[in-house]
């Protein structure tokens, strides 16, 4: 079984749903430490930033512990509308996501963005199940090790970033524990949101599954 890993961002670019649909079991990693600059919290449409209000200014705190300010529906969809509004998917699929994303609940980072990314999922036609470990006690290669291996896997999924932080090897530490290491192949037309590819593109999953 071939897993991957990801933080639970903010309407993520297209890379995150290639990884979902070309593996069998998509861990979101709730646990990992919260960035203040990171993706959870913010993410480009139409080139410019679209963020979280959140409450309060956390650091150094796991993303399932960071909540965000009441009303965020309306502050999301107020954005895609006022970008997006003369796509040519706008009618129809923009439409569709802003009722949607005015429909999801939650307050928690996590729980925001998980409801978004459900939203997302189904419109895209993903069927990879979205799971969530107990919480890692490890770092780096071998954090994403304990989290493959709780959830049963054989193989592993990386992110083309994921060189970044996975240390020296990451293959003979993944080989050690019996386990394959891939590398995303993805090439993204835009680093936007996917929102993006929503609103401009008619076939969606056409981009998202490209590859180099």
């Amino acid at each position: 079984m071939k897993v991957t890993i990801h933080q639970p961002d903010l309407l993520p670019y297209s890379g995150f749903w290639f990884k979902m649909a070309t593996s069998d079991a998509f861990i979101l990693s709730v646990h990992d430490q919260f960035q203040k600059h990171g993706y959870q919290r913010r993410v480009t449409m139409r080139d410019a930033w679209c963020s979280h209000q959140l409450v309060g200014k956390p650091a150094l705190v796991p993303i399932n512990t960071v909540e965000v300010a009441e009303g965020w529906q309306q502050r999301i969809t107020d954005v895609i509308r006022g970008r997006y509004a003369g796509a040519p998917y706008f009618s129809t699929r923009g439409v569709e996501l802003v009722e949607r994303i005015r429909a999801c609940e939650g307050h928690l980072l996590h729980e925001v963005n998980r409801a978004m990314i459900d939203v997302v999922r189904e419109m895209l036609g993903i069927d990879t199940p979205l799971l969530v470990t107990d919480p890692p006690e490890e770092a780096a290669a071998e954090r994403l090790v304990e989290q493959v291996l709780m959830v049963g896997g054989s193989a592993y999924l990386a992110g083309p970033g994921a060189r970044a932080y996975m240390g020296d090897d990451p293959e003979v530490r993944f080989r050690e524990a019996g386990l394959e290491l891939y590398w995303s192949d993805h090439q993204p037309t835009t680093g936007d949101s996917i929102v993006t590819v929503l609103m401009d593109e008619a076939d969606p999953m056409s981009v998202v599954l490209r590859t180099a």
